[in-house]
């Protein structure tokens, strides 16, 4: 515990984990708390990536730059930085939020990643580009880390600089290439192969999947699966079902389980990703669900077995389709009982319902068609074409974003 004001240790600085630490300093603004409170951002990026844009990014490293939104860009006044980058720390401390903060709450940017949990109260972390491992204490915890994808789906930089380049190297190959196979049609699968087909209409887009559906989604809705293989099929790309890759060879062809060859130049492999729950291990072993790599926790969101650590985001382990909007609802919840306990000395614990938990999701074919559904009862309430979702992806809620979370 500590002396100077209580600790909130936000690990992960992607939608769950900015828009709950958002959400903490919004309510601390808005009613004038004269509580001590210190927040620690943990994160090993220099900023934050609008990763619902990376299917267009791969294709316009202009995008690219765009969707990456620095740290300094953040409107919070950092009064500490660690880092590596002592370009980066400075900027950071210079920065002008358009916001005022008082005195008695304190933020701290860690440009690192959290290594290990010692206990409910303590972690070992690492800074960037890094070697000595480090400790922090807290009070509470919001662990948001995410899930690891295949490159370029996970890029390996850590500032806009590194991003747009690994960006603008994806597209050159792609410029390159007369076929492209995307293997995995969840939904990052179908928005790479759409934005692929929009951009590069005279390139044979070929987007295989193991399963008579898609997107694979336990929560979709039949009609939304019906609907997106519709879209699919009208843009042009050469949808492969049932089809299940064993080997790529060297020149990029696809060797099938049934011994098919198929022809391919470039390959995008969308058919994996792992939870990065790797820093809960092993004093959280009883809290993961071992084959899926997923966090167990409650609709408080708290992990089982802790009462003061939460987890949100692509990590948990509850009967939801996983989305960007629902990791953002999610920090608000954690950071709304953390407000009520530290600040409003409230032992008020908000949550979510899952009865009334909307099992909605969105997957854009290009930027010109897409397929929602609101709701998953019976066949769901599914549309095509909505124009305002359309509008939003224009720019993948690039802007929506900026809004939402007081970005710049």
């Amino acid at each position: 515990m500590t002396i100077a004001g209580k600790r909130v240790l936000f690990v992960g600085g992607s939608f769950g984990g900015l828009a709950s630490m958002k959400y903490f300093i919004k309510q601390f603004l808005e009613t004038k708390a004269t509580t001590n409170i210190e927040l620690f951002l943990l994160e090993p990026r220099a900023g934050f990536i609008n990763v619902l844009g990376i299917p267009l990014a791969i294709v316009s490293p202009k995008f690219a730059a765009e969707s990456y939104l620095n740290v300094e860009g953040f409107n919070f006044k950092f009064s500490k930085v660690e880092s590596n980058d002592a370009i980066l720390t400075e900027k950071i401390l210079n920065a002008k939020p358009n916001q005022e903060f008082p005195d008695n709450l304190k933020l701290t940017y860690i440009q690192g990643k959290c290594v290990s949990f010692i206990d409910n109260h303590n972690i070992n972390y690492q800074l960037t580009d890094g070697e000595d491992i480090r400790q922090l204490s807290f009070d509470y915890c919001v662990f948001s880390t995410g899930r690891k994808r295949a490159w370029p789906f996970d890029p390996l930089g850590y500032t806009q600089e590194q991003f747009v380049k690994e960006m603008g190297d994806t597209q050159e190959k792609i410029e390159k290439a007369k076929t492209i196979s995307v293997i995995g049609a969840g939904a990052l699968g179908i928005e790479i192969a759409g934005e692929l087909k929009e951009e590069y209409p005279d390139k044979k887009i070929i987007l295989i999947h193991p399963h008579p559906f898609i997107p694979p989604e336990t929560y979709a809705a039949k009609t939304f699966k019906e609907g997106t293989e519709k879209q699919v099929r009208n843009l042009g790309i050469d949808l492969q079902l049932n089809t299940r890759i064993a080997k790529e060879e060297d020149n990029g062809d696809l060797l099938t389980t049934k011994g098919d060859m198929i022809k391919s130049e470039l390959n995008f492999w969308c058919n994996f990703h792992t939870n990065n729950i790797q820093p809960l291990l092993p004093y959280f072993q009883d809290s993961v669900v071992d084959k899926k790599g997923e966090v167990i926790v409650d609709e408080k969101m708290l992990i089982k077995g802790s009462t003061n650590v939460f987890a949100i985001g692509d990590i948990i382990n509850l009967p939801i389709i996983k989305t960007a909007g629902g990791a953002y609802r999610q920090g608000e919840v954690a950071s709304g009982t953390i407000f009520n306990i530290l600040v409003k000395g409230e032992e008020k614990y908000e949550q979510i319902d899952l009865k009334t938990w909307p099992h909605a999701m969105t997957v854009v074919v290009g930027r010109g068609k897409s397929i929602t559904q609101y709701n998953a009862d019976g066949d769901g309430e599914v549309q095509l074409d909505n124009q305002e979702v359309l509008d939003f992806y224009q720019d993948y809620c690039n802007t929506r974003t900026r809004t939402l979370m007081n970005l710049d």
